[in-house]
């Protein structure tokens, strides 16, 4: 029978793993789309929105982030808090082109695609946390 010391630290390999799977799973969705959006169009654009072009920014830096995360995890996910927490400030305010409204809507903070970007970086965070109290109980 497992010991309750040996169920924590299923748990947090378990979690660990999750952070990772999904992780990976979102930053290689963004970049394919990132890839395909470029590949689809045949003209370099003309200008692009500077807010857009921080937002481009912001997201390829969350990629790079997740694919650190894998080796350096807490780097890996400050630079997701970091990056993540700007997109989010600006996508509060309404500052990005087109049909974003901004502020608590699905439209804004709430949208629920952009609310899964933080489920790997939360799964790391409590990973984390599990380990630290695990440390200190013993």
């Amino acid at each position: 029978m497992k010991t309750d010391r040996e169920r924590k630290r299923a748990a947090i390999v378990v979690m660990r793993w999750s952070a990772r799977v999904l992780g990976v799973i979102v930053a290689g969705f963004l970049l394919l789309m990132f890839i395909g959006q470029s590949l689809e169009s045949n003209s370099l654009p003309k200008s692009i929105e500077p807010i857009a072009a921080i937002g481009l920014v912001l997201m390829g830096i969350y990629v790079v982030a997740m694919f650190l995360a894998l080796k350096w995890e807490r780097l890996g996910s400050f630079l997701g808090v970091v990056a993540l927490g700007c997109f989010f400030v600006i996508l509060f305010l309404g500052l990005f082109p087109g049909n974003v409204s901004g502020g608590f809507s699905s439209r804004g903070v709430l949208n629920p695609i952009f609310l899964a970007l933080w489920l790997p970086i939360l799964l790391y965070l409590l990973c984390w946390g599990l380990e630290r109290r695990r440390r200190e109980q013993t």
